[in-house]
């Protein structure tokens, strides 16, 4: 298997994440019971597949400039425009991990935040989804500029987990809408 093989399989298992992130974030959300085995916890599971995507991303981003058909240097990972291969693409990609990050970052210091704060940082984590569907969809996992294949299978489990997040995103923010305007 080669590297970037590896890199965007670790991508999809990152993508899988932030749509299960997304999924126990609207659970909680909506105060959904639902019971769990052992002692386990929504937001004790909210965290974990946060954390867990968080790791994915940086492994799929880090391994890529290790595998030299790429044509990625250590410097095109923060500024992707100038790459070789799918500029637009890896920088919708750059975009969505620098969200994430500020996401993960202020996440891990919730406690040291003011909530109010806290809590327009975690949004950013739905304006992410945008440019991490761009980026998922548009990307040729083997960077050969090919079309996209619609009916690749890693390219519909790419979809299946945009459209959870998306559907999510919308669902989300016409729910809010509409009880501030119900107020």
């Amino acid at each position: 298997m080669e590297t970037i093989e590896l890199s965007g399989i670790i991508g999809m298992i990152g993508l899988a994440c932030l749509a299960a992130n997304f999924i126990v974030g609207f659970i909680i959300w909506k105060n959904i019971q639902i019971p769990l085995p052992y002692q386990l916890t929504f937001l004790g599971l909210h965290k974990f597949t946060g954390y867990s995507a968080a790791i994915a991303i940086l492994v799929h981003i880090l391994l890529i400039p290790l595998d030299p058909k790429s044509g990625f240097s250590w410097g095109d990972l923060l500024w992707p425009l100038q790459t070789q291969h799918q500029p637009y693409a890896n920088a919708f990609g750059a975009l969505a991990l620098y969200l994430v990050t500020v996401v993960v970052i202020s996440s891990y210091f919730k406690n040291k935040l003011q909530l109010r704060l806290w809590r327009k940082l975690h949004y950013l984590s739905y304006f992410a989804a945008v440019p991490l569907v761009v980026h998922s969809v548009w990307t040729d996992p083997k960077l050969e500029d090919r079309p996209i294949d619609w009916f690749d299978a890693e390219k519909l489990f790419v979809l299946l987990c945009c459209l959870v997040v998306i559907g999510l995103v919308f669902y989300r923010f016409l729910i809010v809408k509409k009880r501030s305007a119900s107020n």
